[in-house]
This record gives structure tokens, sequence and C-alpha cells, in this order.
């Protein structure tokens, strides 16, 4: 093959020296390609756009020509990609390579060509004048900085920086919450003091920011005022303020034990920003990013999707991914303005709704729009057609990327087909290494599967790599440019090949079609093997949406572990059990065997997350279902497929129309698994997860056997796992009995007509099984808490913070406090818990690292719980703190939003939220009972009482709440004034939290429970009317013979129903009936029990702390 260069020309006219208030001109370039047969030399001319108007006809020609090169997909065989950066070859009918050669005139003088003015700078942003730039979307009026106003801050700030001596060309990290007008203010600061930015997770630790911030070579950090920073990691330089919003300005602390810089080689020159890759495309990796490799995303977008002045653009996007950075580019680009919204989609959809697209027709909504689907779905398909894709919509574009489009099913209950002519609607396709967006398809009609598109720059080329030689079928996506070139060390320090195009793998499976489009198939690692068959989560989740209805989604997700196929389903209208059973029947008529997933899930929503992709680790998470008995991991398998193994008072009528005589016609537990529709794949699954609990190898092969033996019918298999032994459920599980079997032979037809069975059932005995007790070293008193039945939470007198897994016991963390802990644990997310100390403060902390992720001093020992708004949005802490013994926190930044003291004295008992009213009842040491606003912290009403309350109230009914005084006297309130309604009172001082039982109870009552040191558990009756009367009877009371300071636990336990555990002062554990007080079980501890016991119904255990040091794990 020949080699054929092509030489670059620069050719730079002389300009004029650009005073401050000249706008720098855009040197907008032409091509023109030149042909030297001679020596095999294709040169190319790059004009200025004076140059370009005299010789516009050779330059529209050799435009095409390079579109055409360029933009050109390339098959390439597995060996050419072996290494990330290869060279860019392709065959053409003169069977010339291509190479690049850059040039420059020796007439030009090096004081004119300057370096162009880059989209950010300051002065090129002047001109813009008061043109809004940021637009805070606020009540009753938005909060607008023109781009003028953002200059001068910029400035400010500018100043600042050179006063703490900030050097030039550095990095600069950022810690901030949410997007406000003051962080695009610090963005556009870092950026004109001619340092990059690098945005880190607001969440993340100290320890762990400090490790990032070393590997990526970065020594500056500046964080949101209130976020707290540790001292051991960071030096505090200075703090100032944007626009009433402060920042901190610290600089790393540097240690022996510091990680090393991951760059090998110098960073790129005008570096614009560093990234941290989700790990979509494989492990996170660190992503530096120059303006060379942004700004031509930034250009084509701009030109593409006419971007003008006129824009308004929402900054929805987080921080920390990229497309974020393209939503504020492309307003600096073109003096469009950015639109911030107070809420987030995570936080209400319906209020970013109403910021976005507002109704009056005063208030200007926006006109661009960027999302992933999964979080655009969010919106809702009513809303979405009626609000945002409407003609009368303010929205002109509409970006969708970073997951697989919407299918055109889906997209056709969104829109009209005209709003395709009003609108752009795109798809949009990139990857992070290669600076965003890289391909974009704008569409055409709503009856075509959507391709990916075509680059949106000059700048990028695509490669698909086929496993084959035949180039058939899906191959892998690969992305590259000549000049859009980011670094990223942990690639390009391994391959240090200077090759002419840079290739990045997408890690996406694509089909390309003779036309030249490319259509994503799925995730390469979406492919897996089952039991030895190649099966593709892509394909199945395709076959399985043409059965859904238009509303509805489906993902299939691979349990590796146990090499389970899930099948989730997303309605938004509940379905029922035979509604749910016949579309599963109609999804595994058209699966192969080996697609046929092992279980089906119906879910209302998909979680997301931070970034608004789908969530599936969350998802399968939410699908797994923890410690099953055996027989129900089987149950569950057979509930999707079998009609007549629902229980009996479930469509009872219409299991009667089955074939009564099973001997001829089996149904139900008389059917084989193959009959049932099981196949010797799910046999597998299903040997595996059970196999999990089995002691003897050989039993799990002859479960094999049973269940692929058509003569064994199911019965006999759920007999087998009764008798099997296993080491996680050492109970004998109820004999299953088919609802059919369970109407005696001499039921009267009538009876069997009607459908009422009645039967006598013998409650079995319950017994407790000590599983497991960990050492605390000194008391637990704290109340046990547990999240989602898999962990739990507690802290002791030796100032030890321990998560545990709720099954084995496993230690998860440990955490250590500068005090005792007797406050019990809030969960907030299974990676963020909040607990009080008796130093005063709260400590927010990961329970799955035990690192702290910030502390609040609160000024008093904190013995109750903080308290979690149902909405998620604030935390109240009630404490001993002498000034402000009640304080409200928001949850996402740990501000004080009010603070008060009620009382003269301390408050112990943790607060009442009432529902729907956004309301606390809070009572206090000295008496106090007193109903608070969660909004501003305003007292609504005060009540007092002679005699402290330690015990925290409780809700009878919405108009009805019950207190208890330390003396005995329990009382019934109303919601609205306080008055109490009735009293009852007992033998003793009550310490211990009041509990309720609502309906269905026994007889309908309402019960409330509570210990009492006068060795009694009481169970009160309660009748309420409305909160205008109330009466109290005592039920029944046991002796459990020593003082009860611990809040009886209510546990419910099939076929037994409901029960009471107590704990008593001397050790003494109890088990009574909830209907009659009856003891059913009780037995002894070694210490003292102060601690309030915790109940996880699905694995049956409850966990309590005791004074003997250790924390124990009883199971049912």
């Amino acid at each position: 093959m020949a080699n054929v260069e092509i030489k670059t020309e620069i050719i730079e006219e002389e300009q004029p020296l650009l005073d401050d208030k000249t706008e720098p001109e855009t040197n907008v370039h032409s091509v023109e390609i030149k042909t030297e047969p001679d020596d095999d030399v294709i040169q190319v001319v790059v004009a200025t756009r004076d140059e370009a108007d005299k010789k516009n006809k050779q330059c529209s020609s050799s435009e095409a020509i390079v579109d055409s090169v360029i933009k050109s997909e390339i098959d390439i065989e597995p060996t050419q990609l072996e290494e990330p950066c290869e060279k860019y070859e392709q065959s053409c009918s003169s069977d010339k390579a291509l190479k690049i050669v850059h040039i420059s005139r020796e007439d030009i003088e090096p004081t004119i060509v300057g370096e162009p003015t880059k989209l950010y700078d300051i002065q090129r942003l002047r001109n813009f004048g008061n043109v809004p730039f940021v637009i805070k979307r606020m009540e009753p009026q938005d909060f607008s900085i023109s781009y003028t106003k953002a200059v001068s801050s910029v400035e400010t700030i500018l100043e600042q920086l050179r006063r703490n001596q900030v050097p030039n060309g550095i990095g600069i990290a950022l810690r901030i919450a949410n997007h406000t007008p003051s962080s695009c203010l610090l963005i556009l600061s870092i950026l004109n003091h001619k340092c990059h930015f690098y945005s880190n997770d607001k969440l993340i630790l100290s320890k762990a920011l400090h490790w990032q911030m070393c590997c990526a070579g970065i020594d500056y950090l500046i964080v949101n005022g209130y976020m707290p920073v540790g001292a051991v990691y960071f030096e505090y330089l200075d703090s100032f303020l944007v626009f009433n919003e402060e920042y901190k300005l610290f600089k790393l602390k540097h240690t022996s034990k510091d990680p090393p810089i991951e760059a090998k080689a110098p960073l790129p020159a005008n570096m614009c920003y560093t990234i941290t890759t989700t790990g979509t495309t494989g492990t996170p990796k660190l992503i530096h990013v120059p303006y060379e490799c942004i700004a031509p995303n930034i250009v084509a977008l701009s030109q593409k999707l006419n971007i003008s002045m006129a824009d308004v653009i929402y900054l929805g996007t987080p921080c920390t991914f990229d497309p974020s950075i393209v939503e504020l580019f492309l307003a600096l680009q073109n003096g469009s303005a950015v639109l911030i919204s107070h809420y987030t989609m995570r936080e209400s959809p319906k209020r970013v709704l109403s910021a976005l697209f507002p109704t009056s027709i005063t208030t200007p909504g926006i006109t661009v729009l960027q999302m992933t689907p999964s979080l655009f779905r969010q919106f809702g398909a009513s809303a979405i057609r009626e609000r945002i894709l409407s003609s009368s919509s303010s929205l002109r574009v509409l970006l969708l990327g970073g997951e697989p489009f919407p299918s055109n099913v889906e997209l056709a209950t969104w829109m009209e087909p005209q709003i395709l002519l009003q609108k752009h609607i795109c798809n949009v396709y990139g990857i992070t290494e290669i600076s965003c967006w890289s391909m974009m398809h704008v569409l055409k009609s709503l009856h075509s599967r959507v391709p990916l598109g075509t680059p949106i720059d000059d700048q990028t080329v695509l490669a698909v790599h086929y496993e084959n030689k035949q180039k058939e079928g899906c191959g892998e996506l690969y992305l590259g440019s000549v000049t859009r070139r980011c670094y990223i060390p942990q690639v390009d320090d391994v391959d240090k090949k200077n090759a002419s195009i840079c290739y990045r793998a997408t890690g996406d499976l694509v089909r390309r079609f003779d036309d030249g489009s490319i259509f994503y198939e799925e995730r390469a690692n979406d492919v897996v093997k089952r039991a030895g068959t190649r099966i593709s989560l892509g394909l199945i989740t395709r076959k399985i949406e043409k059965c859904l209805h238009s509303s509805e989604l489906a993902v299939c997700l691979w349990q590796e572990e146990l090499q389970k196929l899930i099948c989730c389903i997303r309605c938004f209208e509940p379905k029922t059990k035979v509604q749910q059973r016949a579309q599963t029947f109609d999804i595994l008529s058209k699966l192969a065997c080996a697609e046929q997933p092992d279980r089906f899930v119906y879910l209302q929503h998909f979680p997301c997350d931070a970034h608004g992709k789908l969530d599936k680790k969350l998802l399968l998470k939410e699908c797994t279902l923890l410690a099953q008995p055996a027989q129900d991991i089987l149950k569950s398998f057979l509930h999707d497929r079998l009609e007549c193994v629902d229980t009996l008072n479930e469509r009872f009528a219409k299991k009667q129309r089955l074939d009564i005589n099973a001997t001829n016609n089996p149904c139900g537990y008389d059917l084989s698994f193959r009959q049932a529709g099981g196949t010797s794949f799910h046999a597998i699954t299903l040997c595996r997860e059970i196999g999990l609990q089995m002691c003897i190898d050989d039993e799990q092969r002859h479960l094999f056997e049973l269940l692929l033996d058509e003569n064994v019918p199911l019965r006999v298999v759920l007999s087998f796992l009764d008798t099997a032994k296993l080491v996680t459920h050492n109970t004998k599980l109820k004999p299953v009995e088919s609802p059919l079997d369970a109407i005696p032979a001499a039921t009267p037809s009538c009876s069997r007509a009607c459908g009422l069975v009645i039967t006598r059932v013998e409650q079995p005995a319950i017994h407790f099984q000590y599983h497991w007790k960990v050492n605390f070293s000194k008391c637990v008193d704290s109340p046990v808490a547990q999240y989602e039945g898999r962990y739990v939470a507690v802290g002791a007198h030796s100032k030890i913070l321990r998560t545990l897994d709720a099954l084995t016991g496993q230690e998860q963390s440990t955490l250590r406090l500068p005090d005792r802990i007797e406050c019990k644990v809030t969960f907030l997310s299974e990676q963020l818990a909040m607990v009080g100390c008796y130093d005063g403060c709260l400590y927010g902390f990961n329970p799955l690292t035990g690192e702290m992720v910030w502390n609040i001093d609160i000024g008093g020992m904190i013995k109750a719980q903080p308290f979690l708004s149902a909405d998620g949005e604030r935390i109240v802490i009630c404490s001993y703190a002498e000034d402000y013994n009640v304080m409200c926190l928001s949850t996402e930044r740990q501000q004080v939003l009010w603070c008060m003291r009620i009382g003269e004295k301390a408050i112990f008992a943790s607060p009442l939220e009432l529902p729907r009213q956004q309301a606390i009842i809070i009572c206090t040491l000295d008496g106090g009972y007193t109903r608070v606003s969660l909004l501003d912290g305003s007292v609504q009403w005060a009540k007092k009482c002679k005699q402290p309350m330690f015990a925290s109230p409780v809700l009878l009914d919405p108009n009805t709440f019950a207190c208890a005084e330390v003396n005995g006297q329990v009382h019934a309130c109303n919601v609205n004034s306080g008055k109490i309604l009735d009293s009852y009172s007992a033998e003793g001082n009550i310490f211990s939290a009041l509990v309720v039982r609502s309906p269905p109870t026994h007889m309908g009552h309402t019960f409330v429970l509570f210990g009492c040191i006068d060795h009694h558990v009481y169970c009160l009756r309660c009748k309420t009317t409305a909160g205008k009367s109330a009466s109290f009877e005592l039920h029944w009371k046991v002796d459990v013979g020593a003082s009860v300071y611990a809040t009886p636990t209510i546990l419910k336990i099939e076929p037994n129903g409901f029960l009471v555990f107590c704990c008593a002062t001397d050790g003494r554990v109890v088990l009574a009936n909830l209907s009659n007080g009856q003891i059913q079980w009780s037995d002894k501890l070694p210490g003292e029990l102060f601690s309030t016991p915790c109940y996880i119904e699905s694995l049956r255990r409850i966990y309590l702390g005791c004074r003997d040091n250790y924390l124990y794990c009883l199971g049912i």
C-alpha cells in the first residue's frame, strides 16, 4: 500500500490587536485538498474565513471529501484493536493510507497569532451584557444573574484565589451538593484562573476525597461552607461569599502514606476538567479532559441544534456526570441561560416539571432539556404528552442519552407524530472517555427503530470490532478521534503508542446495516452463560417487551452467585395475581427454554442512581429475597406458573372450576415440576439456591433428580425439603396442603359453593434458638435498629457502634465514638445512618464501612433516636442541650433549618410525626407536650402535665395520640388541641415507650402496650371517636418477674398470629399472646435487660442487647 500524506497548512491572516471592547472573531476554517501525484501526497490547506470566501468553490468540494473520510464507519478485525490506540486505516479505490502533518506559514508574526479565545473566557462573556446567564427558579419570583454580573463576581473570586496564592495551571477540586448560581461562577472562576476543575461526590468522606485528590494530582479544594472537611487531611486557607453562599478554600495535607499520582506523563496543555467515570464501561477511571477535546463537541452541538441567546437550558445533571458540562458550556458558547430548579428529580418530579414548564405565561420555560431516559420517564407519560412534548410547550430540543433510547411503542405514548416536525427529539450517544457525546440522531418517525446516529463533529470516527472474520451479527463499538483525546492514565500509561487515531472501547454491542446505520443492541457484559448456554439479556428483554403494554417496561437481571435470571416488569397500575400469571404464561410461550426467567417481579417504579441511570444493582437487591426457607424458594418459582398454589381465600370460586379429580387430571402440588412449567435450566438454578442451605451434597443431587422426574409430584419434592437437613433454618416447616385437600370430605356442597371452609388449626409450640452473640465490651442499653432485614446496628457504653449482618452476625463495620451511646441508630439509606452520642454530637456514618460522613454539634447529650421525616427531607434531634433542645436539619445538607427550646428541661422521648400535617408532637422531662410545625418550628399548641415524660408518644388514630407520665398516667389526647380525652393509671412508673397495634386485631380493638417497673407488661384496649372522645380499658397485664424498662415488641409469627416479646431487668425474656396475654415461652439471659429488642419478620429473628456486654440474636 502506498503512503499518502495529508499536509495541513494553517494559514492565518494578520488580525488587528483587540482592545477590551472588541469582540474577538471566531476563526472559522475552510478546507482545500490538493493532490501531488509525484510523491503520493494529499495536501490539505486549512484557510481562514476571508481566504475561504475567495476559494468558495474549492472549499465546498473539499469539505465533502473530508466529511466522507472522517465519518465513515470501519469494520476491523479483532487483532486490529488489541491495543486501545491503533492507526486509522481504510481501504479505498486508490489503495492509499492517510497521515496528518501540520505545517505553519513562516510569514506570520508570532506576536499576532494568539491563543484562540475560549468559550468561558470572561472577556468574551462580557460581550453578552445583561443577557441572563443563570436563572434560579424560586417562589414567588426567579433569581437571575446576567452575564455582566457573572463576570463581575468571577473577577472577585479570581482576586480571592490570587490573594491565597493559588497558582495557575493546576487542578482545583469542587465539593458541592447541587448546582447553584454560585457553583456555576466557581467553575468559571477556576477556568479563568487557567486551572482545571474536578467535581466530587458531595457525600464522599474526607479520607476518600484526600485519596482521590492525591491520585489526580490536585492540591486545592473548594467546598460549601456547611460541609465538614477533616482537619487531618486538609488545611483551611480562607472563606468567601458568592451570592450569599459561603465557600471554604482548603489545601491538601501531604503525608508519607499518600498514594502516588496516577498520571505518569504530564497532563495535556489547556486542561479543562478532570472527571471520574461511573464504571459503566469497566472499572472507574480518572479522565483528564483538555479544552481541545470538549470544545468541538460544544461547537458542533450548537450548530446542529441551532442554540442561540434566546434558549434556556436546564442545568439538572449532577456535577459529577459529564453531560452537566455540556449543559453549562452550551450556554457559555451561545450566550444562552441555564435554569436551575430548587428541587431535583429524586425529590419531586412534579415540582421539577412545574419549574421547567410553568403554567404562567409570564414565566419562561426551558427550551433545551438533556436527560437519561430513566429519569425522563419519572415525569410520567401523561405529563410528558401534555406538558413537555405538546405543541404549545416551550421545549425546542430534547436530548436523551446515557442509556438505551426508548422504544417506538413508548415514544408513541409520549407524543403525536407531528411533534417531530416542531421539536428536535434526539438520541445522543457517547462515553466519558471522549468527552461526552459523540453521535446523534434526530428522530424523523415514530414507526422505525432509532439508530445511534452519525458523528456529531468531524473529529470523531467509529469502528466496529467483530469477533468473527465474516463481520456478521453484533460487534463492539469503538469511538476514536485524531484531536479529541482525553488522557486516561490507567490506560494510556500502559499503552504509549503514538497512534494517529486513539480508539476507546465503549463496552456496547451494536449492529450495522447495509445503509451504514448503527443500532444499539446491549452491553457486552449482558451476554452471560446459563448452564453452558450463552444468552443475551438484551435480546430476552426485547422479546419480553413485545408482550407488554405500551406503558410497561422490562429489564432482565443476572444474579451471578445463584446463576439466576430475574425479569423485572414496571407497570404503574398494580396487577392482580391472575393478571400477572396470564402475562407470565404469554411471555414464557415466546421464549426458548434457556431464555425463560427463574422469577418475575412486578414493580411500580425502577430505581435510578445518582446520575439518573437505571440502578441495576439496587434493583437486583430489591428483587432478591433474603434468607428464604427452602420450601419458599420453590413455591416462589411455582407462584408464577401455577394458579392452584395460591392461598385458599383468593379467588376460591375460580379454583373450583379445576377438575377435583386429581388422579385423572392432576393440578397444584400433584403436578410434577416439568408439568408445572419447569425446565432443566430452572432446576439447576433452584438446586443451586436451595443447595446453599443443605449440609449434604447428595441431598442437592437428589433434589435435582426429583425435580426432573415427571412421575414425582411437587408434594413429594416439598416433603423432601421439609425433611432435608438445612443449615439456615433448623426448624421444620409446616406441611404443604393444596387448597382442595384442605376441604373436609364431609363438607356440604353448599359450603363448597360459597367458599366457606372451617378448619381447626393446632398452633405449633414456639421455641427460640440462640444463633449468635457479639461482644461490645460494656453494657448494651441502646435499642437495636435494623435496615431492610439485612443489617442490625447498635451502640454500647464502650463507645463502640457496630453494624452486623442480620443473618450471620458477621461484622460489617465498627465505629468508635468519643463517648457512650444509648441512642437508637436511624438509617437514611444503606450507605448512610446517624446516631446521637453522650458527647452532644450527631454523627452521620456509612454503616457498611464505618467511615464518618459528617458530625453536627448539638450541644448536649442525645438519648432520643434522631427523627427522620416521612418525606425524608428533615432530621429532628431532641437532646439535653441547655440552649436549644430541639434542632431541625436538612437531610441533604445538614443545614440548620430551625432550632428552639421547649420547656425547662431536657428531652428523652422521640418525637411523633402527624401524617400529612407537617407537624410533630414532642414530650419533655418537665411534663410538657407540644405540637410543633416541621416547616418552621413554630409552636401550634403546648400543654403541661405534672410529671416528666420518658415514654415516646404514639398515634391511636389520625385525630388522637397517647402519651404517658412517669408516674403511670397514660393519656389519650386530641391531636389538634392537645386536650386530654381519657386517662389510665398503672401501678408503677413508666420508663418504656408506648406501642400501638391498630386494627385488624382481636375484636377490632386498638391495643396500647407498655412496660412498667411494677413487674408487669400492660395491654390496654382503646376506643376513639374521631378525636372527640376516647376510652381506655385494661385488656390484660402479665407479671414478668422484674421491672420492665425496655419497650415491648410486637411480633407477627404465622400461624400463631401476633405475639408480644418483653424484656425484664433481671434478664428474663417472655413471649406472650397479644390476644390474651398468655405466656407462650420464656427464658433468661445472664445480664440485666434495658435495651429495646428489634424483630426482623423475614428472618424470624429477634435481636436484643444485654448488660452482660453482648448483643444476642434469637431465632424462632
